[in-house]
């Protein structure tokens, strides 16, 4: 990295974390949104970029240096794909628009198996699911299958991880990503990976409490995310997106999610960072639940609606991030789409605490026009000030 680009990205850095504080910086900072729609706007498809580390570099640094930004949430391919695909999985597939990965709804887990399940999460997942989602695994000798795992993970090639795509960016531009772990609440891991999504709404209604202990018992294993105290800067982030939580009412909300979920935040908050939180949809039910959270300990991503309702419940508590969805920016019309922005912009900028970025990430071909995109950026580049 240059001096000069050195000096740029230190100043960005600088910029999210007065916001954070609830303080104000020189201007609202923006972040990026592009994740596979990168792909598309560089004229690759993702086959080619699983394929190839070097083009993976190029498309999400086009989508990122093309643009106003301060700092990206995520970039590059999930290789894992190829490797779901090589083990036999029916469920990871790219959509046909050729840039999108995509999974299926599936359960690999009975009703009347919640108990073994709670016996032991993990050899459940390894003697089960496993076998049930891959064909590489679904043979009787287990000889057989651990020769079919190591024939997969020493596949000769090139290894290279995902900061390989995340350095390059920085290097090129001086843009910082603003999350640099993630974490995963064990229901949402329940139900993405083992009992499915509507066999767990289900389970729900006709069995919350083995859904519960079933959460119990994966909790060691998802404890194993938390940082100890004063081992993190303050940025960047630790991130979430909560799949699950949108769907759960208030009294739901508070047996299952809360526990976790404000451990998570607190135990973030207390290593030095801040917790980046994406519940996929409306806060509003569980704002009396939430609002016991330390001050300045999250950051909320909201869609464009909720800002006049988080402002006034939390704007002198958590910091808001928020721009327009990608059904606005698809939509080509320039001046409709700055009008869009103003009012978001009038809404949360006031006193501080918030950053220009949208809930939505763009992931398919058509989630935005790029002269619409540039246009947006540039308007808040310019004038959002606080």
């Amino acid at each position: 990295m240059t001096e000069d680009l050195k000096k740029l990205y230190d100043e960005r850095v600088n910029r999210f974390k007065t916001t954070v504080d609830l303080q104000e910086p020189d201007r609202v900072p923006l972040i990026s949104p592009a994740t596979f729609w990168a792909i598309s706007y560089a004229g690759y498809t993702y086959s080619e970029l699983v394929e190839d580390y070097d083009k993976e570099a190029d498309a999400y640094l086009r989508a990122n240096q093309d643009f106003y930004y301060d700092g990206f949430r995520s970039v590059g391919v999930s290789h894992s794909i190829k490797l779901h695909m090589e083990l036999g999985s029916h469920q990871s597939f790219i959509s046909p628009n050729g840039v999108t990965p995509q999974h299926g709804e599936s359960s690999s887990m009975e009703a009347d198996e919640y108990d073994e399940f709670i016996a032991d999460p993990f050899r459940f997942i390894a003697n089960k699911i496993a076998v049930r989602k891959l064909d590489a695994f679904q043979v009787d000798d287990e000889e057989e299958v651990y020769k079919s795992m190591v024939r997969i993970f020493q596949k000769p090639g090139e290894v290279r991880s995902k900061q390989y795509v995340e350095n390059h960016i920085t290097e090129k531009t001086g843009l910082p990503r603003v999350t640099g772990r993630n974490m995963s609440h064990p229901i949402d891991q329940f139900f993405d990976y083992v009992r499915g999504f509507a066999p767990t709404m289900t389970d729900l209604r006709r069995r919350p409490e083995k859904v519960l202990a079933a959460l119990e018992a994966m909790y060691p294993y998802a404890e194993r995310q938390f940082p100890k105290p004063d081992t993190m800067e303050p940025f960047p982030w630790v991130a979430d997106m909560h799949h699950l939580a949108k769907f759960l009412p208030a009294p739901l909300f508070e047996m299952l999610y809360w526990p976790f979920y404000r451990k998570s935040v607190e135990t973030t908050f207390a290593a030095g960072s801040r917790f980046l939180s994406n519940f996929e949809g409306p806060w509003e039910h569980v704002y009396d639940i939430i609002q016991d959270l330390p001050a300045k300990s999250m950051i909320g991503i909201i869609d464009p609606p909720e800002v006049e309702l988080f402002k006034k419940r939390f704007g002198n508590k958590f910091t808001i991030h928020c721009a327009l969805s990608s059904g606005v920016l698809r939509s080509g019309n320039i001046d409709a789409c700055i009008e869009e922005a103003k009012k978001v912009i009038d809404g949360a900028a006031p006193g501080g605490g918030f950053v220009w970025g949208s809930r939505m990430s763009l992931i398919a071909p058509g989630d935005a026009d790029p002269d619409v995109l540039r246009a947006v950026n540039k308007y808040v580049f310019e004038n959002a000030t606080y």
